[in-house]
């Protein structure tokens, strides 16, 4: 049983308008995996190379991009209680706007030209203002979960410091800027996309999903409240040091925000070892998989593991696997949360809606996990073994195309039963 207290489930937006987001993400998943197949050992070389840093923005633009995109539209309303304004209009240029983006900026930076770089950041950087200002005056007036609008707001501003450093960077590539040096700022922008943006997010989630989902204990009053802000600090402190030739104080402060995400995993970890709800499922597994892997990632930059290794365990094992785990439940919950109210108002209490744990085939999501945590298995060894990187992208690409087939599945039943619930009212535009 799923505990809803707390959750303001009558504010939430539409399904559709999440649900384009969840639905087209594992397609840059898929072309990321196929990228790696055609392309084999050289886009696992090194970082640097134009194919790895067109898969890279595959990945965290257009795969983490759309369902962190999708899951704040629908988490601001509900659980902070602050919808996003006009949020069909804000739903539909971010989702283009990130589809567009995501992939010129991959051909763009896999060799395709000037012009498609260009396309590919004044689109993403569109998407991105327009989802950012809606959202900021969300939160600004939110009056939900303190901790969590904490962790939203501290998202936010990552978000909005990546962009800001991604523009600069697309600016010093197309010879509209002069930077003394280049890969300071890169690192600066991944550290501000993968910690500050996508880590803070699923930090502001996770306190929240945790206890509603498994049934656990609140998290402790420091992770809720000081955490995220404490993070943002450290990530801010090590990407500027960074920037300005302090290596050391860089490595310092970057290596205690480390320590500060992997103190959150390892007590995550504890607590879904002690959950309620004991039943095995493959959204538990994504959770340990990704926990695990972030312990790993931080461990191996500690020891001066090959960076690409450190990149395969924090875009493979935890930016491809943890978004997977929570959609199987996130689109279930979604579906069935809108048909209870559509036929509520519609008064249609002699159909029978399809229950939540039925919406997707517990077989295939099990089949969808063991494809994945293959994929990360082949792809750390391709660092070694050059000659596994094949196999690797075509794993990927499989569970991608696996996640796929079950969020279709469960959209074409939730179409399926909204229209048996009555008239052409019963189907919310998209």
């Amino acid at each position: 049983m799923i505990n809803t207290r707390g959750l303001a489930l009558d504010q939430a937006p539409p399904f559709p308008i999440p649900a384009r987001f969840f639905l087209t993400a594992p397609l840059f998943a898929i072309l990321a995996g196929l990228l790696l197949v055609w392309e084999g050992p050289v886009l696992l070389a090194s970082r640097w190379m134009p194919t790895a840093l067109a898969a890279v923005h595959l990945i965290t633009l257009g795969y983490l991009g759309q369902v962190m995109s999708g899951a704040l539209l629908q988490l601001l309303p509900v659980v902070v209680g602050a919808p996003v304004p006009a949020v069909r209009w804000v739903g539909t240029v971010t989702h283009a706007g990130l589809a567009l983006g995501a992939l010129s900026l991959a051909w763009g930076l896999g060799g395709g030209g000037i012009l498609a770089l260009g396309i590919g950041a004044g689109a993403s950087a569109l998407a991105w203002l327009v989802l950012a200002v809606p959202v900021s005056l969300a939160l600004a007036r939110s009056r939900g979960d303190p901790g969590t609008r904490r962790a939203l707001r501290a998202a936010a501003l990552g978000l909005v410091m990546t962009v800001i450093l991604g523009l600069v960077l697309t600016g010093a590539l197309l010879g509209w800027a002069r930077l003394p040096a280049f890969n300071p700022w890169l690192d600066a922008h991944a550290a501000w996309g993968l910690l500050g943006w996508v880590g803070l997010l699923i930090l502001g989630v996770a306190i929240q999903v945790i206890p509603l989902f498994y049934l656990t204990p609140l998290y402790p009053r420091f992770a809720r409240f000081w955490l995220a802000p404490l993070l943002l600090i450290g990530i801010g402190l090590g990407s500027l040091a960074g920037i300005l030739g302090w290596d050391m104080g860089a490595r310092l402060a970057l290596g205690a925000t480390a320590l500060g995400f992997v103190s959150f995993a390892l007590l995550t970890l504890g607590y879904l070892i002690k959950r309620g709800r004991r039943r095995l499922d493959p959204t538990l597994l994504h959770w340990w998989s990704a926990l695990l892997a972030l312990i790993g990632a931080a461990l191996a930059w500690a020891l001066g593991a090959p960076p690409t290794l450190i990149g395969v365990l924090l875009l493979v094992g935890v930016g491809l696997g943890l978004p997977a785990g929570m959609l199987f439940k996130i689109m279930p919950f979604l579906a069935w949360f809108h048909l209870q109210h559509r036929q509520v108002t519609l008064g249609r209490f002699d159909l029978r809606l399809p229950h939540m744990g039925t919406l997707l085939p517990s077989l295939w999501t099990r089949v969808q996990f063991g494809l994945h945590l293959l994929a990360l298995i082949l792809m750390m060894g391709a660092v070694f073994m050059p000659e596994l990187a094949r196999p690797a992208g075509l794993a990927l690409a499989l569970s991608a195309l696996v996640l796929e087939g079950l969020l279709v599945g469960v959209m074409r039943a939730y179409w399926r039963t909204t229209l048996a619930l009555g008239s052409p009212r019963a189907i919310e535009a998209g």
